[in-house]
């Protein structure tokens, strides 16, 4: 006969020390109560969000000089510098037009010049720093620097235009589809320039206007972009700002995806546009950047062919599911990035939890107040911490973006799990204005978005089929910027791969609906084309909830996620947390190389580099493998000879070295 389970036995002693634990928590209770269950407002003003701007007059220390131009409307020069900094050049300073003068135009081999008016004055300070030897691109020039650029304006301009590059030096390596153009493109002749790109139509034909241009003028070299780049690249990555607070899609839900309806050509979403167009600047950036060669940073970590940006979301579910989805991620010695939303609880059950979880680990009488509940503790947040995956917020906001990310944000540090990570996933990936969501995001400390997402009727074909690749034209993070061109302290990382768009996960109708198979095979070749062809950190979403399931619905997920996580781990893509990606991804943007000095006898580039930051993973700095018929030779670090390996960025080879965190000197010889 089964014997009846026994109750807990509690001695005497125990008894009287439960019961003064009691009487102190009733003590504390009435005024401890309220005071731990108040709302907490965001650690950050609204007015907190922005990055500053940058002000003053630079130092002449690098060979690029970033000119923006705070009249235009709107101003999109800062994000200009945000994607220098994606493409890997950190060696270039920024001005505001207003501050520029002859003398400090002189010091810089080559000049980037954001698009907006000038006064006639301004405008000849560039045409003569051009026809003195300098090198310029503009953007959307000026009307008083046409001519300059080789092209003559006939007036109107093309809207939802294409840009397919030719088979110029420049144009090495780039995409020779025709590639999405949201921006007005003014209309030009040709009057003596190069022409590295046309506008053209959707199915490739060339039209007679030029969209990027390059012309040896006097001393000097002037190119152009018929439009500008920076607002291009913001409108292909983040959407259509008309479009926002829009139900576009057809699933309930106002979300990231609602931006892209009409918007992204569906035939184009292989290719990564917005870096594509990118690239093709660096490849211009790179020929035009002086008489020394120019060296830049690698976008992905030292020895990883690509990145898997491991995530997934948890509604409420028990640590054991948890544990079971990192057990995988930990046999392929990767990271993963859980975003939880806690059960729904009162003030009063959160209190109750959190005491229960305090008491649990008084000596002696801890063993009373263990929690069976299974739900995750703060020692459980700290146990997979240690291991390098990482616990943050999945915030709900059917009431309100505002409200959601307040409620939650307080229920995560009250219950025991902070400090907050700084990356973070919406529930249902909800999004309020172009960038409303992420100005929130910013004011809690949160500097990564997992919201941009690949799923749901948007990428169906009419005929019924599915596309794959790049929803927001990008396989980079980069800030966001706002609609004025303000660029917020949040990157937008995109989430590529989703287990519940391309299986049954929660069966919501607008899935693919295939198997665990043919769903791994999908993910297998986005792997394929990011390690081989563009360079990429690729999101991807897997869903803990399957693991509660059970039955089919686990075994379809679990098998999935292996065999993405031992595919990408196969082909030395390396598998992080969305916060190990963050670190490596601020660690390459505040990076620092200044004091450039090339002595072109002994064919000799000198500088200084720098890296700071407490990232896992190391950068891998770049040299161009030619200069000047010369190659790159040897590479000298802090005294110390370092192999070089071999990487091609658009049209240009280069020799590859790790870079560690510190300040370092650098030595490269050519010969």
């Amino acid at each position: 006969m089964k014997q009846p389970a026994q109750r807990p036995i509690i001695t005497r002693r125990r008894f009287l020390q439960v019961c003064a634990c009691t009487v102190a928590a009733g003590a504390l209770g009435a005024t401890g109560y309220v005071a731990v269950n108040a709302p907490l407002p965001p650690p950050y003003a609204a007015t907190d969000v922005f990055q500053s701007p940058v002000a003053g007059k630079p130092s002449p220390d690098a060979p690029i000089l970033l000119v923006t131009n705070p009249d235009a409307t709107p101003s999109f020069g800062a994000y200009l510098g945000a994607i220098l900094k994606a493409e890997g050049f950190v060696t270039f300073r920024t001005i505001r037009v207003g501050d520029v003068d002859p003398a400090l135009l002189a010091r810089f081999p080559l000049v980037l010049l954001a698009a907006g008016p000038l006064t006639a004055a301004t405008a000849d300070l560039f045409r003569n720093y051009v026809l003195a030897g300098g090198r310029l691109i503009a953007f959307q020039p000026e009307s008083r620097l046409v001519d300059l650029m080789g092209v003559r304006s006939i007036g109107g301009a093309t809207a939802n235009g294409f840009l397919k590059v030719t088979d110029h030096p420049l144009a090495q390596g780039i995409a020779r589809q025709p590639l999405q153009v949201h921006t007005p493109v003014a209309q030009y002749a040709l009057d003596g320039a190069e022409v590295i790109a046309w506008m053209s139509h959707r199915d490739g034909d060339a039209s007679s206007y030029p969209a990027v241009t390059v012309m040896r003028v006097g001393k000097g070299i002037a190119a152009q972009w018929a439009f500008d780049l920076p607002h291009n690249i913001a409108l292909i990555r983040q959407g259509n700002p008309a479009a926002a607070n829009q139900e576009r899609d057809g699933m309930e839900g106002i979300r990231t995806v609602d931006l892209f309806v009409d918007w992204i050509d569906l035939d184009r979403i292989e290719i990564p546009q917005a870096d594509e167009q990118q690239r093709l600047l660096a490849n211009m950036v790179h020929a035009l950047a002086g008489d020394a060669p120019l060296p830049r940073l690698w976008y992905l970590p030292a020895g990883s062919t690509a990145v898997l940006v491991a995530t997934g979301d948890a509604h409420g579910i028990l640590r054991s599911h948890i544990d079971a989805a990192l057990e995988l991620v930990d046999q392929y010695d990767g990271a993963l990035s859980i975003y939880y939303a806690p059960p729904p609880l009162s003030n009063r059950g959160r209190t109750l939890r959190r005491v229960r979880w305090w008491a649990a680990e008084l000596p002696i009488i801890g063993a009373v107040f263990t929690d069976e509940s299974g739900y995750p503790t703060p020692d459980d947040v700290a146990r997979w911490r240690s291991r390098g995956h990482s616990f943050g917020l999945h915030p709900y906001v059917e009431q309100g973006v505002d409200k959601g990310y307040n409620d939650y944000w307080n229920t995560f540090i009250k219950l025991g799990y902070g400090p907050v990570e700084p990356t973070v996933r919406t529930h249902r990936v909800l999004w309020s204005g172009w960038v409303g969501t992420a100005r929130v995001q910013a004011q809690y400390g949160l500097r990564m978005s997992c919201d941009h997402y690949h799923s749901g009727p948007l990428v169906r074909r009419a005929d019924g089929s599915w596309v794959h690749g790049y929803l927001t034209g990008s396989g980079l993070p980069m800030p966001f910027v706002d609609e004025q061109g303000n660029l917020l302290r949040v990157y937008q990382q995109h989430t590529h791969i989703v287990d519940e768009h391309l299986m049954a996960v929660f069966d919501t109708g607008y899935e693919m609906g295939v198997g665990a198979d043919e769903a791994a095979a999908i993910a297998c070749r986005q792997i394929d084309v990011a390690v081989q062809q563009y360079p990429s950190a690729l999101g991807l979403q897997c869903h803990i909830d399957p693991f509660a399931f059970g039955g089919e619905k686990q075994t379809m997920a679990s098998a999935w996620f292996d065999r993405v996580l031992s595919y990408a781990a196969a082909h030395r893509a390396a598998i992080v947390s969305a916060e190990q990606w963050l670190a490596f991804t601020e660690m390459r943007h505040n990076a620092t190389m200044r004091d450039l000095a090339w002595n072109d006898a002994e064919g000799v580039l000198t500088f200084e580099a720098e890296a700071g930051g407490t990232a896992q993973h190391h950068l891998l700095l770049l040299l161009p493998l030619e200069h000047r018929q010369r190659t790159l030779r040897q590479v000298v670090i802090d005294g110390m000879l370092t192999s070089a390996l071999r990487r091609q960025v658009g049209g240009v080879r280069y020799g590859a070295v790790t870079l560690t965190p510190g300040h370092h000197q650098v030595r490269a010889y050519y010969g």
